[in-house]
């Protein structure tokens, strides 16, 4: 009997170990670019990318400067696009997609710990975070 058992805890231990690693590499390559400086005035593109595999469909990637979220895209959800007021970020919506913001006229406020957080949708709901930080310089 004890043969047995240890068979079968060695299939389970086997099936959860597959699930874990197809799970961990559905999200992957997820990179934040973002300049380490932008002048005042100057618009500025942050850009999310990542890689998603096999079935994996996207959930949402969502934007913080600091703690405070200003921007997210949901591809189930319409609109597909929200933007959440912050001061000092003014986002170009028409220019804002899944894998890039474009902020307008950079101010002092601008500056900050920026940070891009991609999801991957159900079941695995796999996340990953990137961030950078922006200084804002004058002209």
């Amino acid at each position: 009997m004890e043969t047995v058992s240890a068979g079968v805890f060695k299939r389970v231990i086997g099936v959860v170990a597959l699930i874990w690693v197809t799970d961990t590499i559905a999200l992957r390559d997820v990179q934040l670019i973002a300049p380490s400086a932008v002048r005042l005035g100057d618009t500025v593109l942050l850009g999310c990318k990542w890689t998603l595999e096999g079935n994996e469909t996207l959930y949402s990637v969502k934007w913080y400067r600091g703690r405070q979220e200003f921007f997210s895209y949901l591809p189930k959800e319409y609109p597909y696009t929200r933007i959440f007021a912050q001061p000092g970020i003014n986002v170009d919506i028409s220019k804002s997609s899944s894998q890039q913001v474009v902020l307008r006229d950079a101010t002092r406020a601008l500056a900050g710990r920026y940070r891009c957080e991609v999801s991957a949708d159900a079941p695995s709901f796999h996340t990953q975070v990137r961030s950078a930080y922006i200084h804002v310089v004058g002209k």
